[in-house]
C-alpha cells in the first residue's frame, strides 16, 4: 500500500471546496472516506493551511447556507438543525443567528400563495415544519383569515 502525500490530500480537500462549501468537520470526514489511511498528522496539517489560505471560513460557509435557506421559506430552528448536522460549530452557529437578521418576506410570500388554499390550522403545522417557532408562526398569522 503506498503512502498518501500531504499533498494529494490537499488537492483533493480544494476540489471539494471548489464545488461547494464545507465546514471543517465535514470537509475532514470527506478526506477521510477518501483517504481512510491518512495519518493525523497529515490532517493536522491540513487544517492549518486551508485555515492559513483562507480557503475554509466557517463563519461565511454557515451564513451563506442560512441565507439561502431562509429565501427558501425554513425557519431559523430548521436552519440551526441542518447548519449542526453538517458540522458547524455551535459557535459559529449562534454568531451567524445574532449577526444574520431574519427576514420573514420570504416566508410571508409562501403563506400568501397558501392561505387561498388551505385553513389556518394547516398553515400553522407548515410553518412549525419549517422550522418556526410558535410565537413566529401567531406572529406570522395574524392577518390570515
Amino acid at each position: 500500500m503506498e503512502k498518501i502525500t500531504f499533498r494529494e490530500v490537499y488537492s483533493y480537500a480544494i476540489s471539494l471546496l471548489a464545488k461547494r462549501d464545507y465546514s471543517l468537520k465535514a470537509l475532514l470526514q470527506k478526506v477521510r472516506e477518501r483517504f481512510p489511511e491518512v495519518s493525523e498528522d497529515t490532517l493536522k496539517s491540513l487544517k492549518e493551511e486551508l485555515f492559513k489560505s483562507r480557503y475554509v471560513n466557517e463563519l461565511e460557509s454557515a451564513r451563506r447556507y442560512f441565507l439561502r435557506k431562509m429565501e427558501k421559506g425554513w425557519g431559523k430552528r430548521k436552519i440551526t438543525f441542518h447548519l449542526r448536522r453538517l458540522g458547524f460549530p455551535d459557535d459559529v452557529i449562534r454568531e451567524v443567528e445574532l449577526t444574520t437578521s431574519f427576514d420573514y418576506s420570504f416566508i410571508s410570500r409562501e403563506i400568501e400563495k397558501l392561505s387561498y388554499r388551505k385553513k389556518k390550522e394547516q398553515l400553522k403545522r407548515f410553518l412549525l415544519q419549517r422550522g418556526f417557532s410558535f410565537s413566529e408562526v401567531i406572529y406570522l398569522l395574524k392577518d390570515v383569515k
